[in-house]
């Protein structure tokens, strides 16, 4: 069996290509044949057209004047002025591409989130997500996607995508969330062991609601 790269270095790899603009178009002939035959189990298929909306973002308490954090959570300020929440206590660095930060649990390095923004690709936001998740999947072992869906994040086009896969040291699940605000593309995602996906989701859950703009 081939060599794996580390999950590190597949999660930079993929960041590099989703937030430093590096995108690649699907053309029109391959587009309009996987369109008319989306198989969800598979690669090389576009984002579904799915929810209208990923969740209701939290409000601000007054004007200018943000609300105070969820209990145990900490606000966060990344590239592009991206705003979000993560948990008290994990450690922050950068996330290893332009564009992108990451914070980790320090007590299970595993987990992690990330979040950023960088210049948006003029394309389609779900035909290019469709594209990094084809070149994702090339070089990924046991890679099955979850979801890949078109969106509405708080009146932005947004692309959300879930997936699990073999790291080398055993069942991974992401899930991230794409979403684009004058010309900027932002983005904010968790990562963490397939068996404690439970622990992650309310995590994650948590930065969809409390991202900003």
């Amino acid at each position: 069996m081939k060599k794996v790269p580390s999950f590190r270095s597949l999660s930079s790899r993929w960041l590099a290509v989703s937030c430093a603009a590096l995108y690649l178009v699907v053309s029109a002939v391959v587009g309009a044949a996987l369109l008319s035959t989306p198989q969800p189990e598979k690669v090389r298929v576009p984002a579904a057209d799915g929810p209208t909306h990923i969740a209701d973002r939290g409000t601000e308490s007054t004007v200018g004047t943000p609300r105070p954090p969820p209990a145990g959570y900490q606000r966060v300020t990344g590239p592009e002025r991206v705003r979000t929440v993560i948990p008290v206590g994990w450690q922050v660095a950068k996330g290893g591409a332009p564009g992108a930060m990451r914070a980790t649990d320090p007590a299970d390095s595993g987990r992690f989130v990330g979040y950023g923004g960088a210049p948006a690709s003029p394309e389609d936001i779900a035909t290019v997500h469709a594209e990094n998740e084809t070149r994702f999947a090339e070089r990924t072992d046991d890679y099955r996607r979850i979801e890949l869906n078109r969106a509405n994040y708080a009146g932005h086009p947004a692309v959300e995508w879930q997936y699990e896969h073999d790291d080398g040291s055993g069942p991974q699940r992401v899930r991230a969330l794409f979403w684009q605000v004058d010309g900027i593309e932002y983005f904010i995602y968790a990562s963490g062991p397939r068996p404690q996906w439970q622990r992650m989701q309310p995590i994650y859950d948590e930065m969809v609601a409390n991202s900003r703009p």
